[in-house]
């Protein structure tokens, strides 16, 4: 089976082929297109090597969906969410430079290691860090985003949860983290960011509990988990 849908992206209709066949998604692949592998049960193996994104049924692949299969074979940002005064977005290479030089994260301290966050860590786990941008002004004004919860021996933190289903808490648990730059600073941005990355989260992933880790002395960030609902545990 094979079908062709189009993805519009920034105006340009954008081919993306359906299959089953794996000899037509590595063509096709070959000739530089998208493509989307559909999946069949008989599946063996590495037969899907070609496909980086497998679905049950052509019904799934609406509007949205094709969009971002579009917009990642173009290597271009995903839009995540959107606020009354924000968007929030995959980081982009005009961001690098920015993320460096406000200290973001210890793993993003070069531009060459932010060009391949993006590169690799959202086609793995689709999400991460990501921009906020100022809607009125277009401007970088710092990151918002999640990371698997993991012990790195993080130095003098308190710790924060955000539990909004006590009842499903399994293993569905991301940690939250959130840096607004200097310049942009007292205006809600933090709130507003961490709110809409939060409903995201819920929505697109199913996660009901959120940590987030906080240097002992940074008390502003702290009244912004604790405006937001988290809650300071051992």
């Amino acid at each position: 089976m094979q079908e062709t849908r189009y993805a519009v992206v920034d105006g340009e209709k954008i081919p993306v082929l359906l299959s089953d066949e794996n000899e037509a998604l590595l063509a096709a692949k070959a000739a530089g297109r998208a493509i989307v592998g559909l999946w069949r049960e008989d599946t063996q193996g590495d037969e899907w090597c070609a496909a980086d994104t497998l679905i049950a049924d052509v019904e799934d692949a609406d509007e949205e969906f094709l969009g971002r299969i579009a917009r990642r074979h173009l290597g271009l940002p995903w839009a995540i969410c959107e606020t009354e005064r924000l968007k929030i977005r995959e980081i982009a290479e005009g961001d690098y430079e920015e993320i460096v030089e406000n200290h973001v994260d210890a793993g993003l301290d070069t531009v060459e290691k932010v060009a391949g966050y993006t590169k690799h860590h959202y086609e793995v786990f689709e999400f991460g860090f990501w921009a906020v941008e100022e809607k009125k002004s277009g401007n970088l004004t710092g990151v918002v985003g999640f990371r698997i919860p993991q012990d790195d021996g993080i130095g003098d933190v308190d710790y924060y949860v955000l539990s909004l289903d006590d009842e499903n808490i399994l293993d569905d648990t991301l940690e939250l983290g959130y840096h607004i730059f200097p310049e942009y600073r007292r205006k809600g941005y933090a709130k507003e960011a961490c709110r809409a990355a939060i409903e995201y989260a819920e929505e697109e992933f199913g996660t009901v509990q959120f940590i987030v880790r906080i240097g002992k002395e940074n008390i502003v960030s702290k009244k912004v988990a604790e405006s937001l609902g988290f809650v300071r545990t051992e």
